[in-house]
Order: C-alpha cells, then sequence, then structure tokens
C-alpha cells in the first residue's frame, strides 16, 4: 500500500475556504489563467499562510456519485461555482493576520469574481484523514480523479444540537468509512462555521447568500482511476458511511477538480507563488536551475529571507 502524507497537514490548524464564482463577460480560460498567475502571486506575498491551494473546478461531472434516496445531488445554476482558495494557518493569528492584509486583495477580486463566499474553520476542523498522493504542492493536474464535494445538513443552521449531530456524523461515521478504504487516495473534510463576512467590499463581488445557500461542511476526496472510483462507490465501506447518510445531510453537490496549483506550502511560497503558474510549469519542464537562484530572485525582486523548495 501507498504511504500515507496526511501527517504534512498537522499544523494547519484553522482554514479560510472560499469557493468563488467567475466573473460574468470573461471567459473560464482567461479566469483559470489570470488567478493563477495574476491573482495567486499576490496572495501569496501576505502573511500568515501555511498553505494556499486553488482547485479550480468543473460545474458538471459529479454526477456520478451514487445517490442516496432522501438526498438531494447537485444543485440549482446559482450553486455551481469555478473554483476554491483553500488557505490554512497555524494559528488564529496567523488567519486574522492574513484577514487584515487581505483587503489589498479586494482590488483585483472585481477583476475576477461576481462572487466569493469565505467560509471559516475552529481549531482541527479542516483534517486530512488519509492522503497517498505524493505531492502535496500540485501545480497543474495530479493524474487523480478528484471531487470537492459540499455538503447541507437537514434541519435549521441555528439549532446547535442538531449542527452537533451532523459533525459527529461527519466524523465518526462518513470520515471514518470513506477513510479505511483502499481505493480512496485521499479525504479530508471540512467542518465550517458561517461565512466570513468581515473582508471589505469589492466593487461588484458579493461576500454573502443567504442561509438557504450556505453549506455547513465540505470535503476532498481522490482515486487513483475511475476504475477505484466504482470499486468504492460498490464497496461496504461506502455503504457503512451512506447508511445514515439522509437523516444528517439534505443535499450534496460535487465538483470535479479540472487541476489544483500550490502557491504557499509549509509556509513559504512555492515557485508558482513567487513567479506564477505557467512560468514555474516552463521553469520545471526545461530544468532551467539558475532560475533558482539568489540573484535572479534579488534582480527580479522576488526573494524570501529563508527561500522555498523548488515546487
Amino acid at each position: 500500500m501507498a504511504s500515507d502524507y496526511s501527517a504534512r497537514d498537522r499544523d494547519a490548524k484553522f482554514t479560510f475556504y472560499c469557493p468563488l464564482w467567475k466573473r460574468n463577460g470573461i471567459s473560464i480560460e482567461l479566469f483559470d489563467n489570470y488567478w493563477r498567475d495574476v491573482h495567486g502571486p499576490v496572495c501569496a506575498r501576505l502573511p500568515g499562510q501555511f498553505q494556499y491551494w486553488q482547485w479550480h473546478v468543473a460545474h458538471s461531472g459529479g454526477e456520478i456519485f451514487p445517490a442516496e434516496p432522501g438526498v438531494e445531488y447537485g444543485g440549482a445554476d446559482e450553486e455551481r461555482f469555478d473554483g476554491i482558495a483553500e488557505l490554512t494557518f497555524r494559528s488564529i493569528e496567523d488567519r486574522q493576520a492574513w484577514l487584515t492584509a487581505a483587503a489589498i486583495l479586494m482590488d483585483d477580486e472585481h477583476n475576477l469574481f461576481r462572487k466569493a463566499i469565505g467560509y471559516l474553520t475552529g481549531s482541527g476542523n479542516s483534517r486530512t484523514y488519509v492522503d497517498r498522493i505524493e505531492d502535496g504542492a500540485p501545480n497543474g493536474s495530479q493524474g487523480v480523479q478528484k471531487y470537492h464535494v459540499m455538503l447541507k445538513m437537514t434541519g435549521p443552521v441555528e439549532d446547535t444540537a442538531r449542527s452537533d449531530e451532523f459533525r459527529r456524523y461527519l466524523t465518526g461515521t462518513f470520515a471514518a468509512s470513506v477513510s479505511r478504504s483502499d481505493h480512496v487516495l485521499k479525504f479530508r473534510l471540512h467542518l465550517f462555521e458561517p461565512p466570513d463576512v468581515s473582508r471589505p467590499p469589492a466593487a461588484g463581488v458579493e461576500h454573502a447568500d443567504p442561509p438557504e445557500r450556505l453549506v455547513q461542511a465540505a470535503f476532498e476526496i481522490a482515486f487513483r482511476s475511475a476504475v477505484e472510483r466504482e470499486l468504492f462507490f460498490s464497496s461496504q465501506a461506502y455503504r457503512d458511511a451512506v447508511k445514515d447518510l439522509a437523516r444528517f445531510v439534505r443535499q450534496f453537490i460535487p465538483f470535479p477538480e479540472r487541476t489544483g496549483y500550490t502557491f504557499v506550502y509549509d509556509g513559504r511560497m512555492t515557485l508558482a507563488g513567487r513567479r506564477g503558474s505557467r512560468t514555474a510549469e516552463c521553469i520545471t519542464s526545461i530544468g532551467a536551475t539558475n532560475q533558482l537562484r539568489d540573484d535572479i530572485a534579488d534582480l527580479m525582486g522576488i526573494r524570501e529571507p529563508n527561500p522555498p523548495r523548488a515546487r
């Protein structure tokens, strides 16, 4: 069995998780390119981050998840977003430092997004249960079948007891069953607090949604191949995971991942964070080690006090 690398996320105690809807009037290609090559390196320079990933997702293709009676699968058009920014932090102070500094991003949000809903997780409520994907800092496709799934709980979200039951089900039953399956390469679960609405306004960008549109949890799940995915869906582990799904989950909205990019990892900017994703890909593909030298970084004004590993 492949090694489990989930421990590398252990220091990520707090998360800012932000589904993003592209601005009307721009193509998905322009959205992808600007987000990863312009916006990403700016965000990577803000303080406090431990990890910063961009997950670029598709609107359809997640329908392959088996439907369970009593659970609504998929979502309305307005619930279909185009990407997820996931940032992790070692401490709540680090997260607050980033949130304070992130005001500089608001003008750039106007260039890219029409809506950005930022969820927070409390200490330990974003957890990687298993991760057999060797590279935790992708710059493009990882060559696996990966999905990001949004969950809405049954009952009123303001019902604290019901919310606690929902969370206990996801951690004690769903995550425990899913993560024990050899067919699953990665499983990471987020239990959300209400969205953060303290960020400064950005012209033309919504930072809030009506209560019925909000989600209360999300998970990331990956498989080595479509065959492994289907074997998992027919396994006892999956049957155990979803046996009581309808008691706790009323809506299940899957998004296939198109590509993923990493701009901060282990508290340092990656090569993509310093130079942009496509430039980093060119440097890596051609083996241009001279581009990693301090004199090049100094010339371009992109050197860090402790330069990150090349990725």
